[in-house]
C-alpha cells in the first residue's frame, strides 16, 4: 500500500536549518520533501549537510543556479503526481516550479512558508499582481513573523494565516555562555555581498577605533573589504557550521546589517550564545526576536550615525540586554514553530 503523507514540502535546498524543522515535523506526522536542487553555487558545502529523518528526493543534482528549468518541472510533476497527500507546502513564491503546483493542485491542499516581509517586497505595479495571484491559490500561510503578517495585509491576502516565528531550527552547540562584561568585541556572520550593507560597519568601525569586529564568511566583496578594513576589523573567511559556537562565545555583540533579509537565522545563533543584537530595520525577524524580546537595538541601514548610536546604546545597556536574553527558551520557540505545520493539518 502505497504512503499518504500528511505534508509534502517542496523546498530550494536541503539547507540544514529546513532539514532540522522537518526532522521535527515527521516526529508528529508523515513528511515528503522535494528539494529543488541539492546545492548551490553561493553556499558553502555545510549549508547542506543534514541528517535526513524524512521521505525525501532531490530533482536536479546540478547546482540550483544551474539546473534546467523545464526539466525540472516535468521531473517535479511526475512525483507529484505519484504521491498520495494531504497538503502541499510551497517555499515561496519566486520558483516556476511553485507556480506550477499552485495551479496545477487544489487550491484546498496549497500552503505556503512565506519568508519574504514587508521590507524586501515589491508592492506596486506588475510584481504586487502577480503576488496577489499567486496567493489566490493558497488556502493557507505559513508566515514567518510580523513583517511578514503585514506583507499579506498589504496584497489584500483574504486565507487562512499561521505564524511560525521561524523559518527553521538552527543547529544548537556547545554552549558556554558566561558573558558578564562588555569587552568591545562585535561579530557578523553571513555572506560578503553587496545585500548585506557590510561598508556601513567598516565606516562605522573606522570611527571607533577602540571596539574591534570580525566578519565571517565568504562573497564576491572579500576583496574590497579587505581593501578598505582598519586595523580593528578582522576578516576571517569562511568557518564551518559546527565551529561557529567558539566564535559566538568569544564576542560581545551580533550585528546584522543588511538592506534586506526576510528573516536572519544568524540572529537566532547570536541570542542562543547570549549576544545581544544591533540589525538593520529591515531584517525579517527584527521585530519578532529583537524588539519583542528586548534584545537589542534596530538602525537605519542608510545612515551611519544611526548605526554609531546603536553601538553605543548597546554598549550602555549591555547587562540589561544580556539578562533579558537570558529568558528566552529556544526549546520552546522551535516547538512553537512545528506545532504551527501540525496545527494546519486540522
Amino acid at each position: 500500500m502505497n504512503t499518504t503523507y500528511d505534508l509534502l514540502f517542496v523546498t530550494h535546498l536541503p539547507a540544514f536549518y529546513k532539514v532540522n524543522l522537518y526532522n521535527q515535523i515527521a516526529k508528529k506526522c508523515r513528511v515528503y520533501v522535494i528539494f529543488i536542487s541539492g546545492s548551490s553555487e553561493i553556499r558553502t558545502s555545510d549549508f547542506t549537510q543534514a541528517t535526513f529523518e524524512f521521505d525525501y528526493c532531490i530533482l536536479n543534482h546540478e547546482h540550483f543556479e544551474k539546473r534546467n528549468k523545464i526539466k525540472s518541472l516535468f521531473q517535479l510533476w511526475k512525483i507529484v503526481h505519484a504521491l498520495a497527500f494531504r497538503k502541499l507546502i510551497v517555499g515561496g513564491w519566486d520558483l516556476l516550479e511553485f507556480w506550477a503546483l499552485a495551479f496545477l493542485s487544489p487550491k484546498s491542499k496549497n500552503f505556503m512558508a512565506l519568508e519574504s516581509s514587508l521590507y524586501d517586497s515589491c508592492l506596486e505595479g506588475y510584481r504586487a499582481f502577480v503576488k496577489k495571484l499567486f496567493l489566490r491559490r493558497m488556502s493557507l500561510v505559513l508566515s514567518s513573523g510580523q513583517p511578514h503578517q503585514a506583507l499579506l495585509g498589504a496584497l489584500h491576502y483574504s486565507g487562512k494565516i499561521k505564524t511560525t516565528l521561524g523559518v527553521g531550527i538552527f543547529n544548537y552547540q556547545k554552549n558556554d555562555n558566561n558573558k558578564k562584561a562588555f569587552s568591545g568585541k562585535f561579530l557578523y556572520v553571513g555572506r560578503l555581498a553587496p545585500e548585506k550593507n557590510l561598508k556601513i560597519l567598516l565606516d562605522a568601525f573606522a570611527k571607533r577605533p577602540e571596539l574591534s569586529l570580525t566578519i565571517i564568511g565568504q562573497g564576491p566583496l572579500r576583496d574590497t573589504l579587505d581593501a578598505m578594513k582598519t586595523p580593528n576589523v578582522h576578516i576571517r573567511g569562511h568557518i564551518s557550521n559546527d565551529l561557529l559556537f567558539y566564535e559566538y562565545s568569544s564576542h560581545d555583540v551580533f550585528i546584522l546589517p543588511s538592506l534586506k533579509e526576510p528573516w536572519g537565522l544568524v540572529i537566532e545563533e547570536a541570542l542562543y550564545y547570549g549576544l545581544p543584537v544591533i540589525a538593520s530595520r529591515y531584517v525579517g525577524c527584527a521585530q519578532d526576536l529583537i524588539i519583542n524580546q528586548h534584545a537589542g537595538v534596530l538602525f537605519s541601514p542608510h545612515d551611519s550615525d544611526s548605526l554609531l548610536q546603536a553601538m553605543k546604546n548597546v554598549q550602555e545597556n549591555y547587562q540589561e540586554l544580556i539578562n533579558n536574553i537570558a529568558f528566552i527558551n529556544f526549546k520552546t520557540r522551535d516547538q512553537y514553530q512545528v506545532q504551527q505545520y501540525i496545527e494546519a493539518l486540522s
